[in-house]
């Protein structure tokens, strides 16, 4: 058996230890789908979701699978197996419509996933270090790497999500600690020396975050309120950036490697588009407070909605000029207008 598709799940009854090799066994199985039925207005019972959840706990698959996809769970918790140690092999992952989880499952471990959908997950709030995974000590300061082979990853449908980081905010005041002691110099560290401290040591800059990351979508987020500054530092192959109706969105910007294209739709909130050296294309759409976009030295294309063209003169005229000092009157920025 290759794929198997299991429905409606929620019917299903607990089964005895004996029966524990269910899926495991199954050494040739490819490709499983897990879905329950689509809720109804009504919630469920506290026995229906406990149920729920020690039916998918009992669903252990195989090492070899591939392709996995749940649906329409509606536990408060992913399963314990959805982790490193019983799916190395997976390369593709769709989560859709567990609109009662209330944490992502730690994947980022994973070693051979390569396009991961999330879509629906309409309890979660943020998204932190448990998305990247458990590890000994600081994730960088080893070899270890968040989503090794990761190349596609879609987050789509999140009403209440707000906050995205890979990291601590301990970590996050560490780091800026070592860059400014380091910026500091000589000054920072007598500084430290004084304090009879030893100046702390910067951050080793090596790709453990996202390296084979190429495109990532953000759709219907409304009150995600930023993207977390380690993209911008750590997804080098970054080609293709999506976000579409995050209207608490009010910035992007700092993305150094992003390369190919950037669409901005429905960003009500969206206020500055800065940093990005080597995109190629931009297309905005309805983006009625970007009043500031700049720094984009490697653009080619603008594609500009009908309802961008009053507030985009507040930009465009020094896109073009930067376009000019830095490639010659012979090779014009090109202004794309559409109804």
């Amino acid at each position: 058996m290759r794929r198997l598709d299991l429905n409606k799940l929620e019917r299903a009854t607990p089964w005895s230890s004996t029966d524990a090799l269910l899926l495991t066994d199954k050494k040739h199985l490819k490709e499983l789908n897990l879905c329950c039925t689509k809720p109804t207005d009504e919630e469920y019972s506290e026995k229906g979701i406990s149920n729920v959840e020690m039916i998918f706990e009992q669903l252990t698959p195989p090492r070899n699978l591939e392709d996995l996809m749940i649906v329409s769970f509606f536990g408060r918790r992913f399963p314990t197996w959805l982790g490193i140690t019983r799916l190395p092999s997976v390369k593709i992952m769709i989560l859709s419509d567990c609109k009662s989880c209330l944490q992502l499952p730690p994947i980022g471990q994973l070693p051979n996933l390569k396009y991961l959908k999330i879509k629906g997950a309409s309890a979660i709030t943020k998204i932190g270090p448990e998305f990247v995974g458990c590890w000994e000590g600081n994730l960088r300061s080893t070899e270890a790497v968040a989503f090794p082979k990761l190349e596609w990853l879609v987050i789509k449908d999140m009403p209440k999500w707000e906050e995205w980081s890979f990291v601590e905010e301990e970590e996050v005041q560490e780091e800026e600690a070592a860059a400014a002691a380091q910026e500091g110099g000589e000054d920072g560290t007598a500084a430290s020396k004084q304090k009879g401290e030893e100046a702390p040591s910067p951050t080793p800059r090596s790709s453990w975050l996202l390296p084979c990351l190429n495109e990532l979508e953000l759709m219907g987020c409304p009150k995600l309120r930023g993207l977390p500054p380690q993209l911008g530092q750590q997804a080098t192959n970054l080609k293709e950036l999506f976000i579409r109706e995050a209207k608490c969105l009010k910035t992007v910007e700092d993305l150094p490697f992003l390369s190919g294209f950037l669409q901005v739709e429905g960003c009500e909130g969206l206020e500055r588009v800065s940093n990005l050296p080597q995109v190629r294309e931009l297309f905005v759409n309805h983006c009625l407070n970007l009043r500031h976009v700049e720094e984009l030295g490697g653009l080619e294309q603008l594609w500009l909605d009908e309802d961008m063209q009053e507030i985009s003169q507040l930009w465009v005229p020094g896109l073009q000029e930067q376009h000019r000092q830095l490639h010659g009157d012979e090779h014009e920025l090109e202004v794309i207008e559409w109804l």
